[in-house]
């Protein structure tokens, strides 16, 4: 049995809804975000604010515990964002990154 994949990035994105928090490297000024998807390389996530392009973020995604996924870990990481977008009328941005280390 083979699985369709058609994607064309090295490594699946496994959307998610997860609250994160997020801090620039040098800051000690903790901002909140939604995790929208995730892979081994990226992640993206929606927030308030826009993050220029290049910042270097340290980023904890902290699961809440539930029945259906009791043994999810923290993650921690470094990510330098690639790319903000806004959405548009609802002052939120999406923010694509880059892991470049997870702690």
């Amino acid at each position: 049995m083979s699985i369709n994949y058609e994607e064309k990035r090295d490594f699946i994105r496994m959307n998610t809804e997860h609250a994160l928090q997020f801090r620039e490297i040098g800051s000690n000024e903790i901002q909140q975000g939604v995790c929208r998807n995730l892979s081994a390389t990226g992640i993206m996530f929606t927030a308030k604010q826009e993050i220029p392009r290049g910042t270097e973020l340290a980023v904890t995604i902290t699961p809440q515990y539930s029945m259906v996924s009791p043994m999810i870990s923290p993650f921690d990481a470094i990510v330098r964002v690639v790319r903000t977008q806004t959405n548009g009328m609802s002052s939120q941005y999406t923010i694509a990154g880059k892991i470049t280390s997870i702690q």
